[in-house]
């Protein structure tokens, strides 16, 4: 079961990643990263992932339990991408404040995709130190 979609903020528009095919499809030509959290920065990083929960493909559990199997879900892709940017250099900082209802309408979602967290990446700031 693959139950989160994984969607990429960019500059140039908002892409929805293929897993079959590992490859980006476009699904907005405008700039969304603005909406996916209200701290000041996501509108400036460089990349902000969005993983939404698809509780239509989620079939095989009781609707009780869909929500928990989906966070833990997201949990679990959000923490392979602290795994990754801590090997190349990338800072990352997950956020699951962000106005879930505005954020679905600007990404055309139906009703059984919910965005549920939000995951900026880009390079550290480099303190520095007098």
């Amino acid at each position: 079961m693959n139950e989160i979609d994984i969607y990429v903020a960019l500059p140039q528009g908002l892409y929805c990643y293929d897993t079959a095919h590992h490859r980006l499809i476009r699904k907005r030509a405008s700039d969304m990263r603005n909406l996916t959290g209200y701290q000041d920065f996501v509108g400036l990083a460089p990349l902000d992932l969005i993983f939404v929960a698809n509780y239509g493909r989620m079939t095989g559990l009781v609707p009780q339990q869909r929500g928990v199997f989906a966070a833990v879900s997201a949990g679990a892709i959000a923490q392979n991408v602290y795994l990754y940017c801590a090997s190349a250099g990338l800072g990352t900082v997950v956020r699951g404040w962000l106005n879930h209802r505005a954020l679905a309408e600007a990404m055309s979602l139906n009703e059984d995709e919910v965005p549920l967290l939000a995951q900026t990446v880009g390079f550290p700031l480099v303190a520095v130190t007098q």
